[in-house]
């Protein structure tokens, strides 16, 4: 389906939006707490800023962990020194000084308990698998309460989706190796070389001390076939920055609202102030998931990522509130859009404050809002190996997408709706799972909002690299992905009350309830 004026409705243009993520990947991979991270969020602010937004940074704490350096050298029995591609390093596992850490090499296999039983690695570099689950497209379509088109629903099923972003199953242990003594980790990727090279894997992992590089299925094949010719010895060398930061979150209301005054700072409010200065910061929220009538839709993205999908959730959400602003208030109607910007979806929850957690430290802001739509991952193509069966490519397929909708049945009708008037396939449209509602989605669900969530996840979602996988990346659908955040978005703002049991207050008015 064609996406013209009458569905648009005034969004920017595909070019204009398809030079917004050019922009933001020209400052580089925003790595959580990076220069460019830090660019890209100033970039946001003055941008929002120039369209008019009260905007208000707050800055949380980040425990920061940015690679400088790494490489991989093995001398075998023979004594030859061979240098070995690096895929990518571990995030935030461990570092080494510039000269590396030099030891035996010890094969531990799969890594796990018991492989480490009979092996002495103590002062050793361990080479372990990590390997990825292939996966059919059934883990989507097998939870999907509907697949547009219907009929795309047993094809769609049969589709690899072997993803090393799942974690399955869950890579090797660094704690459990570290006990054992271990100085450092090889982990071999079971990927192959185009589709390893840069992957940011595990993405929120907790700091392990264990300093661990990735690399692909051949060059894990490589070494053992050295191991296998005799003893290997290895030098690791990963050098990074690990230290306490900050990094902020962005809040921007449209400027016409009845509430400005919310995104403006207190500053007897410290260190980090409610939009609304004096709320008691101890009140419980809502037990309804503040779903009341009236009340804000938060439309909310994350800010760090590694490339042109991972995250173009911020464009796109640039362009939803610059329709706003020009449509001016009288169209906006029942309720008013808080747009939100959290910085730090790539680390564990432990090194920074999740928005879930920063939304509860502000609680009159979180009590004004009534649903919460989140845009992750738009505009993405698919590639796959066909779980192991042909070369690395694009399938000349676009990725599925998943609209998942938690808390409300009336709105999980609102966005069937919209995925079928606008024309979006290869779409399913999933339920919770897990205490969770897929990526950014699911921090709004936990605190019980109805929440809407678009996302994707791609094959390529994490990687690193030349490109930034701009050319995965198809402009016109990345449009009509934001045309239908853009018309969704319009629906909820114009919704009555919405409750958790998913009726509308004029519905219940006319049942009589």
């Amino acid at each position: 389906m064609m996406t013209g004026p009458s569905r648009s409705g005034g969004l920017n243009s595909q070019g204009a939006l398809w030079e917004a993520v050019e922009r933001m990947v020209s400052f580089g991979p925003r790595l959580p707490g990076s220069p460019a991270h830090h660019r890209h969020i100033d970039d946001l602010d003055a941008q929002l800023r120039r369209l008019g937004l009260a905007v208000t940074r707050h800055p949380v704490p980040l425990a920061r962990w940015l690679a400088d350096d790494w490489a991989l050298r093995v001398v075998d029995a023979r004594g030859v020194s061979v240098t070995v591609p690096v895929a990518s390093y571990r995030p935030y596992s461990g570092e080494t000084s510039t000269r590396g850490v030099t030891a035996t090499v010890v094969d531990v296999g799969a890594g796990g308990a018991a492989d480490y039983r009979g092996r002495s690695v103590a002062g050793a570099i361990v080479l372990a698998d990590a390997p990825v689950a292939r996966l059919p497209a059934a883990v989507l379509t097998d939870l999907a309460d509907a697949v547009e088109p219907p009929d795309a629903r047993a094809l769609l099923a049969a589709e690899d989706y072997s993803r090393v972003w799942l974690g399955v199953p869950a890579p090797p242990d660094l704690a459990l190796a570290r006990r054992h003594g271990a100085l450092a980790m090889i982990e071999i990727l079971d990927l192959p070389p185009a589709l390893a090279a840069g992957q940011y894997t595990p993405h929120q992992q907790p700091y392990a001390g264990l300093p661990t590089l990735h690399v692909d299925r051949e060059q894990g094949a490589r070494l053992r076939a050295l191991l296998a010719a005799g003893p290997l010895r290895a030098t690791v060398v990963l050098t990074a920055r690990h230290d306490d930061s900050s990094v902020d979150y962005l809040l921007a209301r449209l400027p016409d609202s009845d509430r400005d005054r919310d995104c403006s700072p207190d500053p007897d409010c410290s260190p980090d102030p409610d939009p609304e200065c004096g709320a008691d910061r101890n009140r419980d929220p809502d037990p309804r998931g503040s779903a009341r009538a009236g009340g804000d839709v938060l439309v909310a993205t994350h800010t760090d990522g590694q490339n042109a999908i991972e995250e173009n959730g911020g464009p796109a959400l640039l362009a939803l509130a610059e329709r706003l602003a020009r449509r001016g208030p009288a169209a906006r109607r029942r309720r008013d859009a808080v747009f939100l910007f959290s910085p730090a979806h790539m680390t564990a929850d432990a090194a920074t404050v999740k928005p879930d957690a920063w939304l509860r430290r502000h609680p009159r802001l979180r009590d004004r809002l009534a649903m919460a739509l989140v845009a992750e991952h738009l505009g993405a193509t698919g590639w796959d190996e066909g779980g192991g069966t042909v070369p690395y490519g694009p399938t000349g397929r676009s990725e599925p997408v998943v609209v998942a909708v938690g808390h409300s049945e009336r709105l999980r009708r609102l966005a069937l709706d919209e995925v079928r008037a606008g024309g979006l396939t290869r779409a399913a449209v999933l339920p919770p799972a897990a205490d969770g509602l897929y990526g950014e989605g699911t921090f709004p669900y936990r605190l019980g909002l109805p929440t809407a969530a678009f996302i994707s996840g791609p094959a390529y979602l994490l990687q690193v690299g030349p490109g930034d996988q701009l050319d995965k990346l198809d402009p016109a659908l990345l449009h009509r992905h934001t045309v239908f955040l853009a018309r969704l978005l319009d629906r909820m703002l114009a919704q009555p009350h919405i409750d958790r049991a998913g009726n509308s207050s004029a519905q219940r008015a006319q049942k009589g309830a």
